[in-house]
């Protein structure tokens, strides 16, 4: 019984972990999207900054 406690927490312990995780790449795809849609919107100054 004792290996099975043992087993249950260190399940529990990845368990939470991963569930971190998703958490933090939930939060990164978010800054991904937030910076993909800022240089989107600057692309076309930079083009015509580096036109003159």
């Amino acid at each position: 019984m004792n290996e099975f406690t043992r087993i249950l927490e260190l399940y529990e312990e990845l368990l939470a972990k991963v569930k971190l995780q998703e958490v933090e790449m939930k939060s990164m795809r978010e800054q991904v999207a937030t910076l993909s849609e800022a240089i989107q919107g600057q692309a076309p100054q930079k083009e015509n900054q580096e036109a003159a």
